[in-house]
């Protein structure tokens, strides 16, 4: 009895130390976001470093073509290689990320090495490079085999579909063996995936590359395998696919790339990247079409990988008391994602908490965010203690959201501003409150999101 008394004793203690909870509800904005590693794209040659700051004004994602043709024999000179370090920094500079690839010739008729092991030379001198700007790569398209790398029209893709699977299996054994393991690699079609998990290869790092989006029946083969047709095609990279790094181009203006059914399959396959000058009958005809009250093109622009948003802020004041700690908040927020794609896992959240003379960071984790897309949200409970000395300054102080690589990270560009109407976002710090402070404790909450 005594214990039971003690317990509601402590419960009603605790409840008297929680000031009443107030709710925010935020909808979510329309407006074009500048941020990392998703989008529209623009292919670019490697030899062209001189085209990556055009280009970077119009997208955060380039595809760097590198055009090996002519090299057949022997190592890759280092003036070559040098060509592709000079994109690669290029690239940094301009604050876009890379999905590479690499062909014996970006045309309709390529020569290629005489045996497969040169090829496998050539991916061990070009991941070198690849490597040292690991954080630049959002992924490497397999390449090397065929007209323009895509995996078709190539010596070493003739012969029995044994031959066929077997060098295969030897490029993507090679980039598995030379690549940093951080670096994801997409190839042509799903079951060249399943193909490559069944040996255990690049476990959990492929995905797809789609250069015939939204096409034909089978997407020009992409979607070829036994048993399996379209549909099932999409429910399979919909379950498999989901924290890979899948995009394409699109070859035909349709029915299938009308802007209904691209929203759908794009949710289905998880878009993070589309190309934006291959066919322009494609994206002309979405600028000129809606998806409910919205411009088709910024809609599915919008949407391609992730896009998150605070939906929810509950808030609440805790008075702590002690020596060390005069008062703090429990805050709930939910996040929401309408993105095809979930947030990229090198993307840490952190708890911001300052003014414009300076923030401290707290991380917080969030493991479910990282499978969260297509409209999906998440809850989370986190705590602020404010210590003594800070609540008895006068003035004002901010709590926001910076979701970046690291803490230190002060240029938004590398950072990602959430989908939200209001609210400031500066120097990577997503705004969510400003709380004024006295000379014993916090005493009113100004605004959330502005």
């Amino acid at each position: 009895m005594l214990f039971f008394i003690f317990c509601l004793f402590v419960a009603a203690a605790v409840y008297a130390c929680l000031s009443p909870e107030t709710a925010w509800y935020f909808p979510e904005t329309d407006r074009v976001l500048d941020n990392p590693d998703r989008g529209f794209y623009i292919q670019i040659d490697s030899g062209r470093a001189d085209k990556i700051p055009d280009a970077a004004k119009e997208v955060r994602v380039i595809l760097l073509a590198f055009d090996m043709e002519g090299y057949l024999a022997g190592d890759l000179p280092e003036e070559k290689l040098e060509e592709l370090r000079e994109a690669l920094r290029a690239a940094q500079r301009e604050h876009v990320s890379v999905a590479f690839r690499a062909a014996y010739g970006f045309h309709g008729e390529v020569a290629e090495p005489d045996q497969i092991g040169q090829m496998g030379r050539h991916i061990e001198q070009i991941a070198e490079v690849l490597n040292q700007s690991a954080d630049q790569i959002l992924v490497v398209q397999a390449g090397m085999l065929g007209s323009y790398g895509e995996w078709h029209s190539s010596r070493y893709l003739d012969g029995t579909e044994q031959q066929q699977r077997e060098s295969r299996l030897y490029i993507l054994k090679q980039w598995e063996a030379c690549l940093a393991p951080q670096i994801r690699v997409d190839v042509r079609r799903p079951r060249f995936i399943r193909e490559a998990a069944e040996e255990g290869i690049l476990s959990g790092r492929l995905g797809l590359h789609n250069d015939a989006l939204l096409s034909t029946d089978s997407d020009m083969g992409t979607y070829g395998a036994p048993g399996m047709e379209r549909e099932d095609e999409l429910v399979w990279m919909q379950e498999h696919l989901i924290r890979q790094v899948n995009g394409g181009e699109m070859p035909v203006l349709g029915e299938l790339s009308m802007p209904e059914n691209a929203d759908r399959e794009f949710a289905m396959m998880h878009t993070g990247y589309l190309n934006l000058r291959y066919n322009q009958e494609v994206i002309a005809h979405w600028d000129t079409a809606t998806i409910g009250d919205s411009n088709a093109k910024r809609y599915l622009g919008n949407r391609l990988g992730y896009r998150l948003s605070l939906s929810e802020l509950h808030m609440r004041k805790l008075h702590l008391g002690g020596e060390l700690y005069t008062t703090g908040i429990k805050m709930r927020l939910r996040l929401r994602s309408t993105g095809y794609a979930p947030l990229p896992e090198h993307y840490k959240v952190f708890l911001a908490v300052g003014s414009g003379d300076g923030y401290v960071y707290r991380e917080i984790q969030i493991p479910e965010l990282y499978d969260l897309s297509n409209g999906e949200s998440i809850e989370k409970e986190v705590c602020i203690r404010i210590p003594r000395e800070f609540a008895q300054e006068r003035g004002t102080f901010e709590i926001g959201l910076k979701i970046a690589r690291s803490s230190d990270v002060k240029d938004g560009r590398d950072c990602v501003e959430l989908a939200n109407q209001s609210g400031f976002y500066h120097e990577g710090i997503n705004g969510i409150a400003s709380l004024e402070r006295t000379k014993r404790f916090l005493v009113n909450t100004q605004y959330a999101l502005g």
